[in-house]
């Protein structure tokens, strides 16, 4: 597949990504997944897509930030995270909702990643980008949130395992941006 084929496919499912969040988790967090996946196109463009990497160093890091993020929507689930997200942005999150997308099809979705980045295709390769984007912009975001219900720093739903899946996904960017530079250099 070329280049331009993949990063059409890519934006087409950008905007099924971010019109599917609009429309079962309302206005502000379809915001938050479009600006990750955005944010995760933008990397890509600048990063794999032009100089890919071997998957093998960073796969790791991918698949245990996908292991922690499922702990953390554990969390949110026991904490009723569907609750604080219509608290503070007042479109209801109804519970089923909520758990069809982020327990199961976001990880899904970063599995099937894993496995075309593994295959070494350019979608693999924007699933890589667009992860980390979304876990470290998205999981930042649990520590905002007391912020926004009522002015006060205070436990909201996930706040606890909120950074687990950030460390790992910042780790695969920095593995990213040095394999990168080791490519461009030889």
């Amino acid at each position: 597949m070329n280049n331009k084929t993949s990063t059409a496919i890519v934006i087409l499912f950008i905007i099924a990504f971010v019109s599917m969040a609009y429309h079962f988790m309302g206005t502000v967090p379809g915001i938050v997944f479009a600006v990750a996946s955005i944010g995760g196109f933008v990397l890509w463009r600048f990063t794999t897509y032009q100089t890919p990497i071997d998957p093998l160093k960073v796969i790791i890091p991918y698949l245990v930030t996908v292991i922690l993020f499922i702990i953390h929507v554990y969390e949110e689930y026991l904490t009723d995270f569907e609750v604080a997200v219509t608290d503070i942005f007042g479109f209801h999150v109804q519970e089923q909702a909520f758990m069809t997308i982020a327990a199961f099809m976001a990880p899904a979705m970063w599995i099937l990643g894993a496995i075309l980045l593994l295959k070494k295709t350019q979608f693999g390769y924007y699933f890589l980008s667009f992860f980390i984007i979304a876990m470290t912009m998205s999981e930042l975001s649990h520590y905002i949130f007391p912020f926004l219900e009522d002015g006060t720093f205070h436990y909201v739903s996930g706040m606890y395992t909120a950074a687990l899946p950030l460390m790992p996904a910042l780790y695969a960017l920095h593995i990213i941006l040095r394999e990168i530079k080791i490519e461009r250099s030889i």
